[in-house]
């Protein structure tokens, strides 16, 4: 009780003390997205550290919690974007492909990039071979990861400086769960990542998990995004048992309530909310922002231990019509116009030598994959029989203009067929 006294008194003492959070974000901004910001190309160690059965301090802070710290100071600076849940909202026949962002790479997307640009150390992280091991909450401020954003209610999440997420404003006034949240998807993706998010529903308060809740919700009733079923259930050390019935795209929004109503089918009240990081190791990770450390990797199985546990309420995809990475497309037409079939390409990424085959050109000349990094890439043509081409190889960009679609165009040269005389022999 002494050790939740001192974390709310603190939180109250960072809110009282922020200053002004910046200019919110309004337009999202011409730049592209071409390559991970501040992303290590180091590849994560897999060594595992010693666990201890239960965590001594909170993992996840509940809404009920984060509440007290978001009065004045959050209330006070400047409005955010007007788009807001409505609730006459009808449901829409889902005819959306969920295929864009369910094969993000788990080590290299614009959701762990969105943690690095708070400050976060993700090459020491690596570099210690701690990657997707679990580490207990207090363990973490030593280890050197963590950025200098704590736990707060002081900003809204939209704060900008400069068209940039405004980092010092967070340093000043904190972030919850919900307004990370609020930063990730509202913030640091249109504004650094060069993704246009201003299709989305926003969260009518954007501290506040429950409208978070509310505002995915909207999303699947646009169609953009589903809710993904899962079962949870409490396992040996108070860790939660937690199963997807498929994958969960990297990006998707997580819900939690408060523990004590898992057993309630009737409680739908939001308390928690995460961004989905991927699954490795036995966890299913996610970003977030539940207790002093400020933005960090968590696991869904860990939500549940701790002075504030959590239990899994809802999983929303990862919209659906904004891609998360990049899409090729290469259109292949010979001298008249006319599409080329079998032409064969692949892309080496000039980052990290990766080697990604495209495959062939159909019927109408092209051919397409999703999926993709951002980034400079060598783009490499096997030509069919019967063609030639002026080069084979070209250096292309991956960028996120026009949705992250990007199509290269390349001329194949249809060869004259050998007449009788030239197949004639002296």
């Amino acid at each position: 009780m002494e050790k939740k006294f001192l974390v709310v008194l603190l939180a109250l003492v960072l809110c009282l003390s922020a200053v002004g959070c910046g200019e919110v974000a309004k337009n999202p901004p011409s730049a592209t997205r071409t390559e991970s910001t501040a992303a290590s190309s180091q590849s994560a160690g897999e060594e595992s550290l010693p666990e201890i059965s239960e965590p001594e301090e909170s993992e996840s802070v509940s809404e009920a919690e984060s509440s007290k710290t978001t009065g004045k100071a959050a209330s006070s600076s400047s409005s955010k974007p007007s788009s807001s849940v409505s609730s006459s909202s009808q449901t829409v026949k889902m005819t959306t492909e969920f295929k864009y962002n369910t094969n993000t790479d788990i080590d290299d997307n614009v959701f762990m990039d969105a943690l690095i640009y708070t400050g976060y150390n993700i090459t020491k992280h690596r570099s210690d071979g701690n990657m997707w091991v679990y580490i207990l909450a207090k363990n973490k401020r030593g280890l050197g990861y963590l950025s200098d954003i704590t736990y707060g209610g002081g900003c809204l999440g939209y704060e900008t400086k400069n068209g940039k997420p405004d980092l010092a404003a967070f340093k000043r006034g904190g972030l919850v769960c919900a307004s990370y949240v609020t930063y990730v998807y509202f913030n640091y993706l249109p504004n650094v990542a060069g993704i246009d998010t201003s299709s989305l529903t926003t969260p009518g308060n954007s501290h506040m998990a429950h409208d978070w809740y509310q505002a995915a919700k909207d999303w699947v009733k646009k169609g953009y995004s589903k809710k993904i079923p899962f079962t949870a259930s409490l396992g040996g050390g108070n860790f939660t048992v937690f199963k997807s019935s498929e994958t969960i795209p990297i990006g998707s929004i997580v819900m939690f309530k408060d523990f004590s109503q898992r057993n309630n089918p009737n409680n739908d009240h939001g308390t928690h909310v995460c961004i989905y990081a991927g699954y490795k190791n036995g966890y299913n990770w996610v970003y977030h922002v539940g207790n002093k450390n400020g933005p960090e990797f968590c696991a869904i199985e860990r939500m549940s231990c701790g002075v504030e546990p959590q239990w899994p309420l809802a999983v929303f995809s990862t919209p659906s019509n904004i891609r998360m990475s990049a899409m090729l497309t290469v259109k292949v037409t010979d001298e008249n116009g006319a599409p080329v079939k079998g032409a064969s390409f692949t892309v080496k990424n000039k980052k990290t030598g990766a080697t990604t085959k495209l495959g062939k050109t159909g019927a109408d000349g092209t051919v397409s994959k999703e999926g993709l990094k951002y980034g400079e890439y060598l783009l490499t043509e096997t030509v069919p029989t019967g063609y030639s081409a002026d080069k084979t190889e070209r250096t292309i960009m991956l960028n996120t203009a026009a949705n992250s679609a990007n199509t290269v165009t390349v001329k194949n040269t249809k060869q004259a067929a050998a007449s009788s005389n030239d197949l004639q022999s002296d």
